[in-house]
């Protein structure tokens, strides 16, 4: 089950962590380093690593439920519905103009990037997270990314079933599969791309909303002729575009 879910057309934090992340992380190498380091704090001997990997998750997982950790969490939803409103705006995007209202293209490696800058900076001063070891933080800092960006694929978002942000913003779709920029350099798991429409106020027409659907289409289809190098250029404009984050 997913940190996050949509609901009324909104992203939520379902108020607790689901382990299996975790437990996935432990088999790493920086997950392996911070689970024997745990053992040797604690001074651990029969069954040391399984019982140091255990008191590592019932700390996050007890700190992700409390009321401040809860708060400070389901505040990221904000923050990531404004990275994408703000990374709508940014120059060289592909983009179509419905009935005088935006549908633009935005990469997802380009919210990611822009995402965890901000959300590692606000949590590290998070009272239930400050007794975490450094590697452990870091897990729940980019997991955290990462099940933002897949409450968006559970809620199977579409121009139907948008998902509201801000400023009159909403993504009416996502895509995983198309390179933008090598993983090398986005990280693995981040390629495709969302697609971010400006809703009129007053809603959307039966009319419109079926010029918007075929707008996707088309949108989607015109990648196919950018070559790598263009792909790179689009990205590279758009990140030089955007403001600095404070």
């Amino acid at each position: 089950m997913g940190w996050f879910k949509v609901k009324s057309n909104h992203l939520y934090y379902r108020g607790r962590l689901s382990r299996e992340p975790f437990s996935t992380w432990a088999k790493t190498s920086d997950g392996a380093i911070a689970i024997e380091s745990r053992a040797q704090e604690d001074r651990l001997r029969l069954f040391r690593l399984s019982r140091a990997r255990r008191r590592i998750w019932r700390e996050l997982d007890v700190a992700a439920r409390t009321q401040l950790l809860r708060d400070a969490i389901q505040s990221e939803t904000d923050h990531f519905a404004k990275v994408m409103v703000e990374a709508s705006h940014a120059p060289g995007l592909p983009r179509r103009t419905i009935a005088f209202h935006r549908l633009v293209i935005v990469p997802r490696a380009l919210i990611a990037a822009r995402i965890r800058t901000g959300l590692r900076r606000r949590l590290i001063n998070a009272p239930a997270l400050e007794n975490l070891d450094a590697r452990v933080f870091e897990f729940l800092c980019e997991q955290l990314v990462m099940e933002l960006d897949a409450g968006i694929a559970d809620g199977q978002v579409s121009v139907h079933r948008p998902l509201l942000t801000a400023e009159m913003w909403g993504c009416v779709g996502r895509d995983t599969e198309y390179q933008w920029v090598d993983p090398m350099f986005s990280g693995p798991g981040w390629g495709g791309h969302l697609l971010m429409f400006e809703f009129p106020r007053d809603g959307l027409s039966r009319k419109v909303r079926k010029e918007v659907d075929q707008a996707v289409q088309d949108l989607q289809k015109s990648l196919s002729n950018l070559s790598h190098l263009q792909r790179h250029a689009i990205v590279r404009t758009a990140v030089d575009g955007l403001p600095s984050l404070t």
